[in-house]
């Protein structure tokens, strides 16, 4: 009789301290890592406003805190976006990609979540720009640290120019202007831009030239587990999702 006592006291030892090792493991602030630039609706982490509010921003603020996880959003430079991990050890990354990786392989062992938004990726022209061809464009702008995957051919063969800004508005400027062919830059995000020039002109997707569409993903490498709730937050909360897209003018028209 003594000795089941005994062994059921253990027992409970043994579950109080699985249970604080539990808790404290959650008790911890979460570093998410997003890249530092205003890039507004879909979200914007730039230096001078962090606090900025955005689709991104409001969703995975609405998740971690369904959860009553500690977190806390850290704005890094985009140029070194695939060393966040190994340099920077953060907890989770968004948004993220595996097309946009050096390590094809997933080396890491990065685990990513469904898609957070579908987006597309194509070439954005002036409207009377609308029949270039590939060959056509000759200067491409980008955001400073983008990966311009439909263009590595040719960026990397130098048939083609890279011109790189840390703004979505300086691309828009450019492209107004005529000083670049294109730009890689999302739709939601040179809409905004445009509305904020006060500018009639349009910027369109160039569909005589490939485009396709791809999805921001959130990743982990410490916490998988984490990652499958945030994938029953998306199941679960579609009405939200939706929301927050009509509330910030998202529109995925393909």
């Amino acid at each position: 009789m003594k000795k089941s006592k005994r062994t059921n006291y253990l027992a409970q030892i043994c579950l109080a301290v699985l249970f604080a090792n539990i808790n404290l493991t959650y008790a911890k602030e979460f570093i998410i890592g997003v890249e530092e630039v205003s890039y507004y609706p879909l979200y914007d982490f730039s230096a001078t406003n962090e606090s900025r509010p955005s689709y991104s921003k409001d969703l995975l603020t609405a998740f971690f805190k369904q959860h009553n996880y500690s977190y806390r959003f850290v704005a890094l430079p985009i140029k070194r976006f695939n060393k966040w991990y190994v340099e920077k050890g953060i907890d989770f990354k968004f948004p993220d990609n595996m097309i946009w990786r050096d390590d094809k392989q997933n080396k890491l062992n990065i685990t990513f979540s469904q898609s957070v938004i579908e987006l597309m990726a194509g070439s954005y022209v002036l409207a009377s720009n609308a029949k270039y061809r590939r060959d056509d464009v000759k200067r491409l702008a980008t955001i400073f640290g983008f990966s311009p995957t439909l263009w590595f051919d040719k960026v990397a063969t130098k048939e083609i120019e890279l011109i790189e800004e840390n703004s979505p508005l300086s691309i828009v400027k450019h492209v107004l202007h005529g000083n670049v062919d294109a730009t890689n830059i999302d739709s939601n995000v040179i809409r905004h831009n445009l509305k904020l020039l006060k500018n009639p002109q349009t910027i369109i997707l160039n569909t005589h030239i490939k485009h396709e569409v791809f999805s921001y993903y959130l990743s982990s490498i410490k916490h998988p587990e984490i990652i499958k709730q945030f994938d029953d937050f998306l199941q679960n909360n579609a009405k939200l999702v939706l929301q927050l897209k009509k509330k910030y003018g998202i529109i995925e028209d393909f």
